[in-house]
This record gives C-alpha cells, sequence and structure tokens, in this order.
C-alpha cells in the first residue's frame, strides 16, 4: 500500500529546541535540532508516511520577520505544485506561529491542507509535546478532511484555523485556542474528528513582493496621544493598525488626527487592543467618509497582516475593507 506523501518544512523554534537538562522546560534554546532530527524522535512518521523534510529557515520565532515569510511562501508553494504531496506540515516557534498560520491562510491558494505545528516545551525535555503535536500535524495533513480548510494550527490534540487561532498562555500546553471561532476540530490516536465543514478565506492573488510596506500597530492606553503615530509616520508607514480601547475607540484629543492620516497617504484601520469582540463600523465616527477600515474581530497583528498583503499588491483601501468583509464572512 502507497504511505501519503507529506512536505515537512521546518522553520526552527521551540519544537527544535533544546535545554541542559532533561527536567528544564522553560529555560532553552530555540532552534538548535534540525526538523529532520525531530522527525527521528517520532519512528512512528516514517513508517505511516512518505516524507520529504526541507529546512529553508533554522530561528527562534521572535525573530521571524515578514521577509522569513517570502521564504518559507516559496518552499510552500514547492509543495503544493508537487503532485504527489497530499498535505504540508510546518514547524513554528510558538510566539509568531499565529502569524505566520495568518499569512499563509491568506496568501496560499490551495485546497492541499498546511498545516503549522510547534511545542510549548523543548525537545530535549522530559516532557515534550513536540512528538506528540508533530504526529497529530501529519495526521491531519494527511487527512482528506483537511482539504479545502486553508492553513491550519495543530497543537495538544486540537485544530484550529489559521486565521483565528492565538496563543493565550506564555508556558502551558494548552497556550492555543480560536475565543470566538472555537477549534475546527481534534485529533486523538492520528484519528482525525471535524466540527464542521470545511471552508476558507479568501486568499490574496499572490505575487511575490518586491518588498514589504511598512504597517505599525499603536496600541491605545489611558492617556495615550499621537506620539507613536507621528513617528511611524516619518519612519514611513504605509498603514497604522490603531489597537483601541473598547470598541476600538479612540481618545478624543486625537481623533482629528487620526481622521487626517488617509489624506496623507497613511491608510489605518481600527481593532480592539486585547479583548474579544467584533468592532462595529462607524462606532466612533463615520470610518468610511475618513477612509479608515475597521477589522470585525481580527486582533491588531493579524490586521496588520492583511494590511500588509493587501497594500503589498497594490489594494487601496475600499479594496481591502472589501477583502477583510470577504474573510469575515467566509473565514
Amino acid at each position: 500500500m502507497t504511505k501519503p506523501r507529506l512536505a515537512l518544512i521546518g522553520t526552527g523554534g521551540t519544537i527544535a529546541g533544546a535545554t541542559s537538562a532533561a527536567s528544564v522546560s522553560t529555560d532553552y534554546q530555540p532552534a538548535s535540532l534540525s526538523l529532520a532530527a525531530v522527525v527521528d524522535t517520532v519512528p512512528e512518521l516514517r513508517q505511516r508516511y512518505d516524507i520529504e523534510v526541507t529546512q529553508p529557515m533554522q530561528l527562534a520565532s521572535y525573530d521571524v520577520r515578514p521577509e522569513h515569510w517570502l521564504d518559507l511562501h516559496a518552499a510552500v508553494m514547492k509543495a503544493v505544485h508537487n503532485p504527489d504531496v497530499v498535505g504540508i506540515v510546518v514547524t513554528h516557534g510558538t510566539d509568531t506561529l499565529e502569524e505566520t498560520a495568518t499569512f499563509l491562510h491568506l496568501s496560499v491558494d490551495t485546497h492541499k491542507p498546511i498545516v503549522v505545528v510547534g511545542a510549548m516545551r523543548p525537545a530535549t525535555a522530559y516532557s515534550a509535546d513536540g512528538p506528540a503535536n508533530l504526529l497529530d500535524a501529519c495526521s491531519v495533513a494527511a487527512c482528506p478532511g483537511a482539504q479545502g480548510r486553508g492553513t491550519l494550527v495543530v497543537m495538544n490534540g486540537r485544530i484550529h484555523s489559521g486565521l483565528w487561532v492565538g496563543k493565550r498562555h506564555v508556558s502551558s500546553v494548552e497556550a492555543f485556542d480560536s475565543p470566538l471561532a472555537g477549534a475546527v476540530g481534534e485529533v486523538a490516536d492520528q484519528a482525525v474528528q471535524w466540527f464542521r465543514a470545511a471552508a476558507r478565506a479568501p486568499t490574496v492573488a499572490w505575487q511575490t513582493p518586491a518588498s514589504w510596506p511598512r504597517v505599525d500597530i499603536a496600541v491605545a492606553y489611558a492617556g495615550v496621544d499621537e506620539t507613536a503615530m507621528r513617528a511611524f509616520v516619518a519612519a514611513g508607514a504605509q498603514g497604522i493598525v490603531h489597537a483601541g480601547l473598547g470598541n476600538a475607540n479612540t481618545p478624543t484629543a486625537y481623533r482629528a488626527f487620526i481622521q487626517s492620516l488617509p489624506t496623507q497617504g497613511v491608510l489605518v484601520a481600527r481593532c480592539a487592543r486585547f479583548i474579544t469582540g467584533s468592532v462595529t463600523r462607524a462606532s466612533v465616527y463615520a470610518d468610511a467618509q475618513h477612509g479608515i477600515l475597521t477589522a470585525g474581530p481580527l486582533p491588531p497583528h493579524k490586521v496588520r497582516i492583511v494590511m500588509l498583503l493587501g497594500l503589498a499588491h497594490g489594494m487601496d483601501g475600499p479594496a481591502i475593507q472589501a477583502w477583510i468583509d470577504q474573510i469575515l464572512l467566509t473565514a
């Protein structure tokens, strides 16, 4: 019987981390082991699957930048275009895992499953969760039911949409969840169960950007003023995400400044800073009148990725707003 072929793409992270002692789980050096070495710790992987391993980068995920996403995108697309590959697994550090998963979800148009997986504990710890997570991720990537769902994240036996998942704890193996959307499925003993039908957000019409536009996040807090936004504009920002208070509220004192930014060629999107819920349009002022975007329930760092992709592909404010609205309808 022919084994399913999976493309495993390594980027580093805790799942490839090493500690000074096996009893240590939080003080370690990430990205110490190759993906091939990590795969070798789970013999069942090669027994179940025909695996091809590539390693475009070896980083702690706190060092991952949008420039690295271009290399990762190229590696993923190579696997997508290989007719023998049925699924793709990307190992990644957890600090920016949800951002990379969102990028892939919105930039790779394929029916093939793309599964991003990491670990909260290093590979050399007694309690390492990476081997089980990796085995689960491969089970999902090889599952026909995973097709047409875009990029997924598999952690701690749960399957999440790459768009909605977030890291909610600094060290627990239960760190990842999707507070609004919920998990899309679960996996146990290599058996995959889905909670709802396949669906995915529309992707950008991908063309490799020559360079990324500058898009920054300005976080609101009691007593905030426009100092950070002015600095971002001076640094050449083409877009600013305003992570506002409550329902993405902006302090009265600098609403006029924010409203003026689109006329200066700086696109602004409003979203909530650290709380869950869907931001309503025109809740503070007439957003459309001022050319300001609203992002529903998307958190600031994911709104930034939408803006990065949109601006890099020549989309103006109304086009990006329309894309956001489509994403929220179909994700």
